[in-house]
């Protein structure tokens, strides 16, 4: 097919996918929850590239290496720029280590399992181990697109709703800077020419350098000109540029891109615009990112399948463990023995992560296979995996809260959904514990109240849903669970 050609397929069908295919509300319960993560785009994907149709080949992919750019800077834009000091504040601490430090522990499990089974195998191939952090770095993400499109779906109000939006909006952080610290210790010393022997510190400098720039770069350019038609040519302009830069440099794009939403949030005067801006495109830019990703896919070698099933296992053994254990320490509310299964799903920012390793890591080869390929077909299934069960293994872990009512999906199941609310505005789950002592608040100005605002503000409308009218609040939820032993 013609550059040009597969050009415009690929945008009309970015148009279309991101107008039809995610208004799903008259899909029965089941499939909604499916259609709603976006899988479908990433096989559509993988029906067009070489490995089927061949419509999006080699030729027509490596034409399509701007949109590559575009994206994973827009991805890593509104990541940044919904990240504000004072949307954070308002969770209690507790909440951000739990965030943090279960994606530590997940990073860690992959990594070392992951070095384990080289060592078993007999490979000691640098890039091997390179690529095994690389696939622990994207493995540390959660997505709250599946998480936001199971509590809209069964208009859920809770504590323990709140902390895995919260959770899985945060532990990107953890994922980029381990990217980058990937990139920084793995690269070849000097595959920037002019630039010399840098250090994994020096290269973290240059990447947060790079990000400032652009920000300060947008916020100049938005001063000249403050017409709204050319607010997204701005931030499109912003986004490739900061992220076809960090790609040259070979530095995490998405990591820049962040630092630059994160510059624009705090000093930019209409940062509420910005972000409306940047979600009107994200679900086209995601339907793109999905079907590129697809196209991309490549199966070097049959043990993609194992191997992808083997990261599929440790992260869910990372997630559900590190989560009991910091919930158990850290985090002042009840919750499921196994809450962290309900952050399994991944989404655009971990399929992001993959094909920003895949261009940096181009032909890199390891035990006679081209690694790079074996590590972004390995995420991709992985992903697929995780989307798939992610919803179900969500709705199981609100039921156990006890923040899904046994009420409101019988109504949903009914077809009734002015009884599924009303039914939800009278469920409150049992408050116990909670981060005010056990003791429920009332009242707008609340810290409940406010941490549910943020939580929301926060996750935002995740790539890949398209949310139904969720119910007005009855006054703060209670904690999320009666029993820290349920599970």
């Amino acid at each position: 097919m013609d550059p040009l050609v597969a050009t415009l397929v690929l945008i009309a069908l970015a148009l279309l996918g991101a107008r039809l295919s995610f208004r799903v509300d008259s899909v029965p319960l089941g499939p909604r929850l499916l259609l709603g993560t976006g899988v479908h785009f990433l096989l559509l994907g993988v029906l067009l590239g070489p490995m089927a149709l061949g419509l999006l080949g080699d030729a027509q992919l490596e034409g399509l290496f701007p949109f590559f750019a575009v994206g994973l800077g827009w991805v890593g834009f509104l990541f940044g720029i919904q990240l504000h000091a004072a949307d954070l504040s308002r969770f209690p601490a507790g909440w951000h280590v739990f965030a943090l430090g279960q994606a530590l522990v997940v990073f860690a499990a992959v990594r070392l399992g992951g070095d384990a089974v080289l060592g078993v195998t007999g490979v000691d191939d640098p890039a091997a181990h390179a690529l095994v952090a690389a696939a622990a770095a994207i493995a540390a993400v959660s997505a709250p697109a599946a998480i936001a499109l199971v509590t809209s779906n069964f208009f859920v109000r809770g504590r323990v709703a709140e902390l895995l939006l919260f959770t899985a909006s945060l532990d990107a952080l953890v994922g980029l800077g381990a990217l980058q610290w990937v990139y920084a210790t793995q690269l070849p010393a000097g595959h920037v020419p002019g630039l010399g022997n840098l250090t994994p510190l020096h290269w973290a400098a240059v990447t947060v350098a790079l990000g400032v720039l652009g920000g300060l770069l947008f916020i100049w350019l938005r001063r000249l000109s403050t017409a709204e038609d050319e607010r997204a040519l701005f931030l499109l302009g912003i986004a490739a540029f900061v992220a076809g830069a960090a790609l040259r440099l070979g530095v995490s794009p998405l990591l820049a891109c962040t630092v630059a939403g994160i510059t624009v949030a705090h000093l930019a005067r209409e940062r509420t615009e910005l972000v409306e801006a940047l979600r009107r495109w994200e679900k086209p830019i995601y339907v793109v990112l999905l079907l590129l990703a697809g196209a991309l896919v490549r199966l070097p070698s049959i043990w993609v399948v194992p191997a992808a099933a083997g990261l599929l296992v440790l992260r869910a053994a990372g997630k559900t463990a590190g989560a009991a254990l910091l919930g158990r320490a850290v985090v002042r509310i009840a919750t499921p023995k196994r809450v962290g299964l309900a952050l399994v799903p991944q989404g655009g920012m971990a399929l992001a992560m993959a094909i920003s390793a895949l261009l940096t890591f181009w032909s890199v080869e390891a035990a006679g296979i081209d690694a790079a390929e074996f590590l972004f077909a390995t995420v991709v299934l992985s992903v697929v995996g995780s989307e798939l069960a992610g919803p179900f293994l969500i709705t199981a872990v609100l039921r156990r809260a006890d923040e899904i009512a046994p009420q409101v999906e019988e109504a949903i199941a009914q077809g009734d959904t002015a009884r599924a609310v009303g039914e939800a505005l009278r469920h409150v789950p049992d408050p116990v514990g909670g981060d005010g002592g056990g003791e429920r608040s009332s009242g707008e100005g609340s810290p409940e109240e406010g941490a549910r605002s943020a939580a929301a503000a926060l996750a935002g409308d995740s790539v890949g849903t398209e949310r139904p009218e969720a119910p007005p609040p009855d006054g703060p939820p209670g904690d999320a669970a009666d029993d820290t032993d349920r599970g």
